[in-house]
């Protein structure tokens, strides 16, 4: 079980891209009634072709850490706690010297994973650029 942090269910997903950095702020509403050894907070999004894109992530297990993970590539770049500010009613995290990366998005999409398992799929994403 993390410690003082436990999962909860996302309300609404706001992705603003800048030149210079993304952040996702996830609007959090009910605890998610079930213990957790580890569960994450993602975006998703695929370019118009559906092939390129990647996923935007907080994970919390021991340390929270915040992800980038490129579809084409397979590759993930990591950030370290401090880009992720977490309140009871949201959590924001700052993706420094990332970038969207696609000049048109196709499919975008928030998800909540707990121990492995999907929670909530699908969940709409406000994208601001």
């Amino acid at each position: 079980m993390i410690e003082n942090v436990t999962p909860r269910f996302v309300t609404s997903t706001l992705v603003e891209a800048t030149a210079d950095a993304v952040t996702i702020t996830w609007g959090l509403g009910d605890e998610i009634p079930r213990s957790a050894d580890y569960f994450r907070y993602a975006v998703t999004y695929y370019g118009a072709d559906e092939k390129a894109g990647a996923e935007f992530g907080a994970r919390f297990h021991e340390t929270p850490r915040a992800y980038v993970f490129d579809l084409a590539t397979s590759t993930q770049a990591n950030y370290a706690a401090d880009s992720i500010d977490l309140t009871d009613d949201r959590i924001v995290v700052r993706y420094r010297d990332a970038s969207i990366g696609l000049t048109e998005v196709g499919t975008i999409f928030a998800s909540v994973t707990v121990d492995g398992d999907d929670v909530q799929l699908n969940l709409p994403v406000t994208l601001l650029r």
